[in-house]
């Protein structure tokens, strides 16, 4: 993705430690503690995309409801339902993640349809911030050191390139993220399996919401299309049960 704020290299280091896998254990741990938080939760989600080369946006709001979920293997996950709200053609629209399964609903169909596995590892943020695990995850190998500036401040970072481990799905085959020592990624890089890029994110804005500071304002870039996300109104709420089953998608009413 093109930058929304300019990134200045300050420092890069390539050792032979950037072969050795997970050095980095517990930055990962905080990385995975920063994102995910400990109870369920609402949002409001806003989306301003403009197209490659376009001199005009267009700007999308959704609600958000994600349920906290200990799956048989004592793997936490964030079951999470994502509802439009405009623009009005696609109003009521909704996507639905459970653990590594996405299905998505059209108010005019009968039933919700399961996304594709490669969809929803190429396209799926929600999925991305909130639903995958780093530790559990991945392996990880030091790529060096970086500092990105966003937000109006430079933020040095551990860069560290993130493969999925054998046997997990719907991930992209490498992530590059630069993360400081709290834990925050301030941009993170996509690739695909011939290691092009994909998709590039830009942490803009950070806020202390739901017992931590966690990112609240995204820019995302594939490939010239550029998103600007903005999420709002995060508190601890519970959604009914039903609203994470596809198969009930067509009867639920959110509001």
């Amino acid at each position: 993705m093109k930058s929304l704020v300019p990134i200045f290299v300050l420092l890069w280091v390539l050792t032979a430690s950037a072969q050795t896998p997970n050095t980095h254990v517990s930055l990962v741990q905080k990385l995975d503690a920063m994102r995910v938080p400990p109870e369920d939760f609402t949002a409001r989600v806003t989306v301003q995309k403009t197209k490659a080369g376009a001199s005009t946006s267009e700007t999308a709001t959704f609600r958000q409801y994600s349920h906290r979920r200990v799956e048989a293997n004592g793997r936490v996950v964030l079951d999470t339902l994502v509802v439009c709200d405009e623009p009005a053609r696609d109003a009521g629209k909704m996507i639905l993640f459970v653990g590594d399964a996405c299905w998505f609903f059209d108010p005019r169909a009968k039933r919700a349809s399961r996304m594709p596995a490669q969809q929803v590892a190429s396209q799926a943020l929600v999925a991305d911030l909130m639903n995958w695990r780093f530790t559990d995850d991945f392996d990880h190998t030091l790529a060096g050191r970086e500092s990105v500036t966003a937000a109006g401040s430079a933020h040095p970072c551990t860069v560290l390139d993130f493969t999925p481990k054998p046997g997990v799905k719907n991930r992209s085959p490498l992530v590059r993220c630069w993360i400081d020592d709290a834990g925050h990624p301030w941009k993170a890089e996509h690739y695909t399996a011939s290691r092009r890029v994909f998709r590039q994110v830009l942490f803009t804005r950070y806020e202390t919401v739901l017992g931590a500071r966690r990112a609240t304002g995204l820019r995302i870039d594939n490939h010239g299309d550029i998103e600007d996300i903005t999420l709002s109104e995060m508190k601890a709420g519970r959604s009914p049960a039903d609203w994470f089953d596809p198969e009930k998608l067509p009867t639920i009413k959110t509001k």
